[in-house]
């Protein structure tokens, strides 16, 4: 009777075990569904989705002119900053060269990153554990991440670099005694530094620790092959344009911090992945039981959340938490591994499932709520966006524009002004904006739209005080499209 009452539980245990896998792959195949659609509908939007989709579009624009995309005099228009490294422009200007500028092809390079990251995530794991259904679990969840979904869906630089830094911790976590594993790797990592600069360190320090457990000479051949790979092509870019690199990229990048903008974030972060958060700081005790790949998982997450602190400066967003949604979804990938295959785990990766279970249904719900419900509101402003590009069609081309400055770059006419950017640099002293209020005084723009959100006045911090006296006083508001205002010079 005893016997028969064990194996009674086993199989109750089983069956629930196998009907909970089932549950979670299901909320798991529905938000990939509900990824696909996204991304479908924004690649197919005509026009911006996000402010800094236009900017690189322009830089694309120009890269394909054989301009100088780090300019150091901003005395002169155009008064704009690329305060990225090249990567993501050098790959996305044949396609403005060739097709004219779109918005399409930098959201569909994002969207096929976003895709490969899942696939190198999924891949890390299995590597690690051979685990295959946790490794499966692991690209699943970093698709079903609403920041994940919806970030990607914008043509801008994350996704790639992204997808760089886990491609690079891919080889040298399957070939970490070879050398190609070590060059590749290592290349792969530098890849990701100049897609985005951010990305120097949360990949980098999580490949450096786990070369150390494998063979810590090899671990500082490929610190220093990153290092100085990395000052190389550092200094020969900062010497090819002028010392314009170094200017865009760390003198012209500052923006201010603010405590309550991160408090604020980091709520939205947890409330929205609460599950995952606690499985990854169980990650971080497992590690003193050395679970599989803890010399990987615990400094990349470590390395990720310190580099999602940074979510605090101004006109920051969720792009900041991509590589913690990565880190998280390693993380529960090998908790997901652990957990069965330990002896007196069954009912502890039970309760685990159920957990992600309820998680995923929270990422789907999050992505409903606060993502697919903007992409509507932007997709409702089709008609009023098709009015305003007619405006601004029938002008001269010499426009100011903050959201909507890709109307400008749509009629393959170069950005006079980046607002947002420019307005940091004069607000910390980099720049004089003197030369751009004599242009606005003086009427020398005929169209200057500015787009008024009434959630938040984003506006206050894409154009200083300054220069928006300047327009009050030359300038008179006209048409009302897609929450913009249309500015024309007063007669």
């Amino acid at each position: 009777m005893v016997q028969f009452l064990k194996r009674a539980d086993a199989f109750l245990e089983n069956m629930l075990g196998e009907g909970t896998q089932a549950v979670l792959l299901l909320a798991l195949g529905l938000a990939v569904v509900l990824s696909l659609v996204y991304h479908w509908l924004s690649v197919a939007h005509p026009y911006s989705l996000d402010y800094g989709e236009a900017p690189l579009i322009d830089q694309a624009m120009r890269l394909g002119k054989g301009e100088n995309i780090y300019r150091t005099d901003l005395s002169e228009p155009p008064f704009t900053i690329s305060n990225y490294p090249p990567i993501y422009v050098v790959v996305l200007a044949p396609f403005v060269k060739i097709f004219g500028p779109n918005y399409w092809a930098g959201r569909m390079i994002s969207w096929i990153a976003s895709i490969g990251s899942a696939i190198f995530v999924a891949m890390i794991i299995f590597t690690i554990t051979r685990d295959r259904f946790a490794a499966l679990i692991s690209g699943l969840l970093f698709t079903a991440f609403p920041y994940v979904i919806a970030w990607s869906s914008y043509g801008r630089v994350d996704s790639l670099a992204l997808m760089f830094s886990l491609a690079g911790l891919f080889v040298l976590v399957r070939w970490p005694a070879s050398w190609w594993g070590l060059i590749g790797g290592g290349s792969l990592l530098v890849a990701a530094i100049f897609t985005r600069q951010s990305f120097a360190l949360a990949a980098p320090l999580a490949a450096f620790i786990w070369m150390c457990t494998n063979n810590w000479r090899r671990a500082f051949l490929l610190a220093a092959l990153i290092g100085g790979l990395s000052i190389v092509i550092f200094t020969l870019i900062t010497a090819a344009t002028g010392g314009g690199f170094y200017f865009n990229i760390i003198t012209a990048n500052v923006n201010e911090f603010g405590m309550e903008r991160l408090e604020w974030n980091l709520r939205n972060l947890r409330d929205a992945t609460l599950v995952l958060l606690i499985i990854a700081a169980g990650s971080l005790l497992l590690a003193f039981w050395k679970i599989p790949g803890w010399a990987l998982i615990v400094p990349y997450l470590i390395g990720a959340s310190l580099s999602t602190l940074t979510v605090g400066k101004i006109g920051s967003s969720y792009n900041y938490f991509l590589e913690l949604c990565a880190a998280l979804s390693l993380a529960a990938g090998v908790v997901v591994a652990w957990a069965r295959k330990i002896s007196f785990g069954r009912t502890i990766y039970i309760i685990l499932l159920i957990l992600l279970v309820y998680q995923s249904a929270k990422l789907i719900q999050v992505t409903l709520v606060d993502h697919v419900e903007v992409l509507k509101e932007r997709r409702g402003f089709v008609h009023e966006l098709r009015q305003l590009e007619n405006i601004v069609s029938r002008s001269d081309g010499n426009i100011l524009a903050d959201e909507y400055m890709g109307m400008a770059t749509q009629q393959a006419w170069l950005l006079q002004l980046q607002p947002f950017e420019m307005t940091q640099i004069a607000n910390a002293g980099v720049w004089d904006q003197q030369p751009l209020i004599d242009r606005i005084v003086n009427k020398e723009y005929s169209l200057i739209l500015i787009t008024y959100f009434p959630e938040y006045p984003v506006y206050t911090e894409r154009w200083t005080q300054t220069m928006l006296s300047a327009i009050s006083r030359v300038y008179e508001g006209h048409e009302f499209l897609a929450e913009t205002r249309v500015y024309r010079p007063i007669d």
